[in-house]
C-alpha cells in the first residue's frame, strides 16, 4: 500500500500531466477524463473529498458530451462518487449513484459483467449501512455470483465480498 506521500508525489504528478494536455487539447477535450478520474480517486484516497467530487464531476461531464450518458465509462464516474458519498455519509445520494452506475452497465454491458459485480457490491454495501440487510445480502450474492464466475474463488476480490456476505448471516 502506498504512503501518503507517494500519493502526494502521485497526485502532484497527474495534476501536472493534466495542466500539460489541457494546453495541448484544450480544458474540455475528452482524453482528459480518464486522468480526471484518477485524479479524483486519488485525492479521495488523501482524504480530499472535496477536490474528488470535482474532479470526478469533470471527468463524468467530459465522458457524457464524448460519449453519451449511457456509457460505461460514465457509470464508472458515477461508482466513484457514490464511493465518496458512502465515506461522507450520504448513504441516500451513494445508494442513487449505485443504482444508476449499475443501471448503466447492466443495460450496455449485460447482467454478468465485472463491472455489474463492482456496482451491486458497492450498493449492498451501502444496503447493509441503511439498515436494508435483506436486499444488501441480495446484492452481495449477486455480485459473489458474477465474480466467482469470472475471476475464481480463491481471487482476493471473491474472497472479500464472500467475507461481507457471511457477516451478514
Amino acid at each position: 500500500m502506498p504512503s501518503l506521500d507517494d500519493l502526494r508525489a502521485e497526485r502532484a504528478n497527474l495534476e501536472q500531466a493534466i495542466e500539460a494536455r489541457q494546453r495541448a487539447l484544450g480544458p474540455d477535450h475528452p482524453d482528459l477524463a480518464g486522468d480526471l478520474r484518477d485524479l479524483g480517486r486519488l485525492s479521495h484516497e488523501l482524504g480530499d473529498v472535496m477536490d474528488a467530487q470535482a474532479q470526478l464531476r469533470r471527468a463524468l461531464a467530459l465522458h457524457t458530451d464524448a460519449l453519451g450518458a449511457e456509457h460505461p465509462e460514465a457509470a464508472t464516474d458515477i461508482n466513484h462518487l457514490g464511493l465518496i458519498l458512502h465515506d461522507i455519509g450520504d448513504l441516500s445520494g451513494a445508494c442513487a449513484a449505485f443504482e444508476r452506475a449499475l443501471a448503466i452497465d447492466e443495460a450496455a454491458l449485460g447482467h454478468d459483467h465485472l463491472n455489474v459485480a463492482r456496482d451491486v457490491n458497492n450498493l449492498g454495501g451501502v444496503l447493509k449501512d441503511m439498515g436494508d440487510e435483506f436486499s444488501a445480502r441480495e446484492a452481495l450474492d449477486w455480485a459473489l455470483s458474477i465474480y466467482t464466475i469470472t475471476l475464481g474463488d480463491n481471487h482476493p476480490t471473491t474472497r472479500t465480498v464472500a467475507r461481507n456476505r457471511d457477516i451478514m448471516r
